[in-house]
Order: C-alpha cells, then structure tokens, then sequence
C-alpha cells in the first residue's frame, strides 16, 4: 500500500469511520452530551470513559467482545456506544451478548442485584437495523401473561439508530447527529456539532493515532486482500445483495440519487462508478417489482 493511501483515507474519514468515532468520543464530555441527547430522560452523572474499545470476556474460554465506546457514570449506569456501518444481520444476537457481558461487569462478589445499575447499548446503523422503515428501535423486556403485558424493569435497554433515515422522528439535537453521520445538511449553530468537527480534526492530526491509524489500514488491506480472493472464487453474491438491498431502502426512504450515491462514496467508501452502477440496478429492481 502507498503511503498516500492511509493518508487520503484519513483525510477523507469521518465520524462513520470506526477509528474516527471512538477516538472522538474518548472524550467524555462529547460522549455524555452525545448519552443525554439519546437518552434525555436519563440524568446522565458525572461520565468516566473505562477504556476505548474495552474487551470484556465472561470466562477464560469464552467469546471476547471489544467495545468501542465503554462508560460508566457515578449512578452506576453503564453505556455501550457502536457505530456499525455494515449489516452482518446478527444486531440482536450481538446486543443480547453486549448486554450479558456488561451485566456480569457490573455485579460485585457480595453485593445485591439491586445495586447491578442500569446497561444502555446505542448502535448507530449505516442500514435500517429493524427492517421495519422505522429511524430508531428501542429494545426492552416484556412480561406477558393472560391478563397483562408490562415492560419487566431490568434495568437493560438497547436502542438503535439507522443513520440513512432522515424522517426526523427523534428530538432536534439528536436530529443533528445524525445528520452529521450521515453527511447531509446540519445546523452548525449547534455547539456540539462545532465540537464534533474539531475533534476529528484533532484525531486526524494527532501524531500517535495516525501510526495507529496506518498500522490498522495496513491490516484492513490485508483482509481486504483475502477478501478479493474469495470474490475470485465466486462468493461475493452475498456482499452484493446486501448493497443492492440497502440502496433500495435508500431509495424508498425518498432520497434522490445524489444523496444515495454521496452516501455510498462517503460512507461506504465506493468508487463513484460502483456507486452508480449500484443505484442503476436498485432502480430497475424497485420498477421491476413495483416499489419504486
């Protein structure tokens, strides 16, 4: 890989980039007013950061699992940040896993259930995480019986966000967000917006974080290598579908080709043909079945 190669990618990254959002929000101030504005009902305390991409595991043998972002405040709530930007189709399986993972972190030898806290897991999707059209899903446990249905009080909840919809069903603040995420249109009057953007700009110049940052892509080329490979040996099929399906949910949320395409280059990191040639078939895939 050329040198240049890491280096335009880091210019060109934003928050969608998974290094660039934890790095951000290693910062615990940005990653309390970003908790409060999707949890405004929460009186969020004072916020430590545990560790950037903590990895916590339940016992010597089993599955580890690396957090981007980990805090925890002085109530004792504990919030799990994700950005996720490709649909592996397994969002509940790994938000059943999160929320265990973070319950056993949280209970001491010796000490009450009770006082286990509150586990918050926030995923912001770059697809539609429910399938459903919705712009956000708000996981909780339910009791059921004959007679009732009521919400079991456990203290977990799970919320997910899908950054393409921009039907603006949630509050302004977290509107801006979003829209920040997703590379439309903000209002720059919002002082955590202006925050946002010097930070990544002080992640991107950052000495020790651009080595790591080299190093890592240096890694993600090696995979994406093999991943060429396989391509080559017929079993893309699947990676394809995934694209195709989620320009058609671009398309059906009404935004206009420009906006698909901006969104394939940016945050997918397309080349603008593949991107093209990606809405072209979304299209004639939406007449052909009459969901255009």
């Amino acid at each position: 890989m050329q040198v240049t190669d890491w280096r335009q990618r880091l210019a060109q990254a934003g928050l969608t980039d998974d290094f660039i959002f934890n790095k951000t929000f290693l910062d615990a101030r940005l990653a309390k007013e970003l908790i409060s504005r999707v949890l405004p009902d929460i009186q969020v305390g004072k916020l430590k950061i545990v560790e950037i991409q903590h990895e916590l595991t339940a016992t010597r043998n089993s599955k580890g699992l690396r957090f981007d972002i980990y805090a925890e405040d002085n109530s004792k709530n504990r919030f799990d940040i994700e950005m996720q930007v490709l649909n592996r189709h397994n969002l509940a399986q790994r938000i059943r896993f999160y929320q265990s993972l973070m319950a056993m972190d949280s209970y001491e030898r010796g000490k009450d259930y009770r006082e286990g806290g509150n586990a918050f897991v926030i995923f912001f999707c770059c697809f539609d995480p429910g399938g459903n059209g919705n712009q956000w899903y708000r996981v909780e446990r339910e009791i059921y019986s004959s007679s009732s249905r009521y919400r079991l009080g456990d203290g977990e909840v799970s919320l997910c966000f899908d950054v393409t919809n921009s039907s603006h069903t949630v509050s302004q603040p977290l509107q801006n967000f979003l829209d920040l995420l997703a590379g439309r249109n903000v209002d720059e009057s919002d002082d955590f917006i202006v925050q946002l953007r010097k930070r990544v700009a002080f992640v991107k110049q950052n000495r020790k974080w651009r080595r790591e940052y080299m190093l890592r892509t240096v890694y993600e080329m090696d995979i994406e290598h093999d991943r060429r490979q396989a391509v080559k040996k017929g079993h893309e099929q699947g990676a394809n579908d995934e694209r195709l399906n989620l320009v058609c949910d671009l398309i059906r949320s009404g935004q206009s080709a420009d906006e698909v395409i901006k969104f394939l280059t940016t945050i997918r990191r397309m080349p603008a043909a593949e991107a093209e040639k990606y809405y072209q078939q979304a299209v004639e895939r939406l007449k052909k079945h009459g969901g255009g």
